[in-house]
């Protein structure tokens, strides 16, 4: 019998990094994906099954499975998607719930664990780059329509009110972005900017933090960053209705007070948020309810 069976997606690296992290641990583990559901036939029992992959396709076939070789397996859907609200994509309900969008409005019908977490992103930051020659940055797409309010207010305080500042705001329809773009731009920037896209949280947060770089957005609303789970305060806030960015953009500028929300944040980063500290938080809710 093995430890922990991984239905995931090839192509999905945040997962990939977690679930790969448990072979590190002792575990023995099989990852299946998309390239090879529809001929697996198990060798062997497992004590946990994890199921991420959820395309239309495949439901019917990690249904069968788990209905004629796991039902005794723990089985923790992992949930990574933008999703506020709990999705169920198995006909047995899942022992574990592992949600990456876990808010206040998140309705929890199910009487299983329900447990958040973020995306475990990698540092870009580089020396070469951090002589903040930038004030404030934002690259970004339009991932959803409740960025256009945000994207018309900057671009209007870059050429009024906030002319002075030197601005990179570089928003197309498509994802036309180069990592080394974004690392470049962000790395060289006084202050980051996010907007809420399709989901709270955001590569971009994690990555803006990991650079010195002072992070300024709405409060975040994910659970996983409260204080019962892996406590976030280290940014600036705006209210959504974007009535005080331009005073927050003016007092983070003003005095260099972006300085101590960029050392602090960055320190939050190393010590609390890298990928490495994500896979610890989520390794332990699971380890304390699966299958030994």
């Amino acid at each position: 019998m093995k430890d922990f069976l991984f239905f995931n997606y090839s192509w999905v690296k945040n997962s990939t990094l977690i679930f790969e992290k448990f072979k590190e641990k002792g575990h023995t583990i099989d990852i299946i994906d998309e390239r090879s559901i529809s001929t697996f036939i198990p060798e062997f029992k497992y004590k946990n099954v994890v199921l991420y992959l959820h395309e239309p396709w495949t439901i019917p076939i990690t249904n069968n499975l788990i209905d004629t070789y796991f039902k005794d397996s723990f089985l923790i859907q992992h949930d990574d998607t933008d999703f506020e609200q709990i999705q169920k994509w198995t006909e047995r309900e899942p022992d574990l719930f592992m949600q990456r969008e876990l808010t206040n409005d998140t309705i929890i019908n199910t009487k299983s664990p329900v447990f958040p977490f973020h995306f475990p992103i990698e540092s870009i930051y580089d020396e070469k780059y951090q002589n903040k020659d930038i004030d404030i940055s934002f690259i970004g797409t339009m991932t959803n329509q409740r960025r256009i309010p945000f994207i018309n207010h900057i671009n209007n305080l870059s050429k009024t009110t906030l002319k002075d500042l030197n601005w990179y705001i570089d928003f197309k329809p498509g994802d036309t972005r180069t990592p080394e773009l974004f690392k470049e731009i962000t790395n060289r920037s006084k202050i980051g900017l996010h907007f809420y896209g399709n989901s709270y949280d955001s590569i971009r947060i994690w990555e803006i933090l990991s650079t010195k770089t002072a992070l300024l957005m709405p409060k975040m609303k994910n659970l996983s960053i409260t204080n019962n789970f892996m406590p976030f305060n280290e940014y600036c806030t705006f209210k959504e209705n974007l009535s005080d960015l331009e005073s927050k953009i003016k007092f983070l500028i003003s005095n260099d007070n972006y300085k101590n929300y960029s050392e602090l944040g960055y320190k939050s980063y190393n010590e609390n948020h890298t990928p490495e500290k994500c896979f610890e938080y989520y390794y332990d809710k699971i380890i304390k309810h699966c299958n030994k």
